[in-house]
């Protein structure tokens, strides 16, 4: 697979730029966007590559580092984090699994669509390629004891349409996101889950 890979991209209208205005450029869009809410689709590949799980919903985030992601199939489960813990919930086993948030960008890769340009340069090394509207940019960890190896961000006319991170257990994750709205007013409720009766709570 990577050969054929190499193979496209040398062939492909693209270019590189150098690593600061790579960042700076990354921060740029993600500055731009103050929400963004739509579909998913996220898929789960193992160390094989091979196409283990998918599951679809839909999603609202909302700087800084409010996430609410709801997977209507094949289960539904919702995942809901603000700036001070992040929820797991499983309506079909009635739990509900609590831990407070973590500042970690290596812990929680989603921070990176709240964080700086100093912190990003200070723990990612970051790379992008430009293919007419679609950027992608790469974000390498500079210290290899967090969740996941890459992570990839891709942009189509500065708007997020896909997200995809290689695990350090091999696995890897690609969402890709349709119907997105960009900058809408959302309900800040959302961020801040409510345990439903008869839910039991765990608490790491």
């Amino acid at each position: 697979m990577k050969y054929i890979l190499s193979f496209l991209l040398a062939f492909s209208p693209l270019f590189v730029f150098a690593a600061d205005q790579d960042i700076t450029e990354l921060r740029k869009l993600l500055d731009a966007t103050k929400s963004l809410q739509g579909n998913f689709v996220q898929s789960l590949y193992d160390e094989n590559h091979e196409l283990q799980e998918e599951s679809k919903g839909n999603f609202m985030m909302m700087r800084p580092r409010k996430f609410y992601w709801d997977t209507v199939e094949p289960m539904p489960q919702l995942l809901v984090s603000n700036d001070k813990e992040i929820w797991l919930y499983d309506a079909d086993l009635e739990t509900a699994t609590v831990r407070p948030f973590s500042d970690d960008l290596q812990q929680a890769p989603a921070l990176i669509l709240s964080e700086n340009v100093d912190e990003l340069r200070k723990q990612f090394s970051v790379t992008s390629k430009t293919d007419k509207t679609i950027q992608t940019f790469t974000l390498t960890p500079k210290v290899s004891d967090g969740l996941f190896q890459q992570l990839l961000l891709v942009f189509d006319k500065g708007v997020l349409k896909e997200f995809s991170m290689d695990s350090n257990d091999g696995q890897s994750t690609r969402s890709v996101l349709s119907n997105v709205k960009v900058n809408q007013t959302l309900p800040e409720e959302k961020f801040y889950f409510q345990v439903p009766a008869g839910v039991e709570v765990t608490r790491q």
